[in-house]
């Protein structure tokens, strides 16, 4: 099943350290194998290393990360830069590289490549560039749920919600990246714009998060405050993530139980 995480709007929802935090839970809080990819480069740093780096550079960092080609630099990022962080996730989460060049890659072959190097694992998770560029549109056609990550602040939320988008149909909705009081609670948003409440997440902004995101120290992050108590300072944080990826896992099961009538429930 094919899972795209957007936003309508640039560096405010929060979409790559979503891809991060939930992609990690999901794979250690239920044992099943998630794979993540992206049609974009964060930022304009790592196309210089990219697209302008050493080959050789690629080859060495490659025998240290859970892929076969491609962006050392993003994935140690999202996920830490030993290999033994795989075994920590015991092998169910896995990176595959994006293909093409520009900022928006995917744009001739879509997400086919992709799916022939998955096999049988169950989840992709695509980190999908923000906007509506024609890699990204073909993504969010192809995906079977959209996560639309909605900004912190509530004028981006009405303004999405008030557009004709079609994402508003099955998308799964997180507000994310709000740093005390979100836009709007939950229940409040799915009131005034008839959203179930069961397809609404949320993921506040947290500080240590970030910083683990910069230092590429995610996944050790994530570990150590996994069962964190009350007390503690990160506390909110996961219990909201962990909150968010129950209901997205809740929600993909039954739409591929709508989109697959052979299915059978786990």
């Amino acid at each position: 099943m094919k899972i795209a995480f957007w936003s309508n709007v640039r560096h405010q929802s929060g979409v790559t350290s979503s891809v991060a935090v939930i992609s990690i839970l999901w794979a250690e809080l239920y044992a099943e194998e998630i794979a993540v990819t992206s049609n974009h480069i964060c930022n304009g740093s790592l196309v210089k290393r990219l697209h302008g780096g050493s080959e050789q550079e690629e080859k060495a960092a490659r025998r240290a990360y859970c892929y076969t080609l491609g962006e050392p630099e993003y994935f140690r990022m999202l996920y830490g830069g030993k290999t033994k962080t795989a075994l920590w996730l015991n092998d169910s989460l896995y990176y595959f590289p994006m293909e093409g060049e520009g900022g928006e890659l995917f744009y001739d072959t879509g997400l086919k490549g992709i799916e022939k190097q998955m096999g049988d694992r169950e989840y992709l998770i695509i980190d999908t560039a923000c906007g509506c560029g024609s890699s990204s549109q073909r993504i969010l056609q192809e995906a079977e749920i959209t996560v639309v990550l909605l900004p912190p602040e509530r004028e981006g939320v009405d303004a999405f919600f008030k557009s004709e988008t079609p994402l508003r149909e099955n998308s799964f909705f997180i507000l994310g990246n709000y740093r005390s009081v979100p836009p709007y609670c939950p229940s409040n948003l799915a009131q005034k714009y008839k959203v179930p409440r069961e397809r609404i997440g949320q993921i506040p902004y947290n500080y240590g998060f970030e910083q683990a995101m910069r230092e590429g120290s995610t996944i050790a992050f994530i570990a150590g405050n996994l069962n964190c108590s009350k007390r503690s300072k990160e506390y909110h944080f996961i219990r909201c993530a962990k909150k968010t990826v129950e209901s997205l896992r809740k929600y993909a099961i039954s739409r591929r139980d709508e989109l697959c009538a052979d299915y059978v429930k786990v």
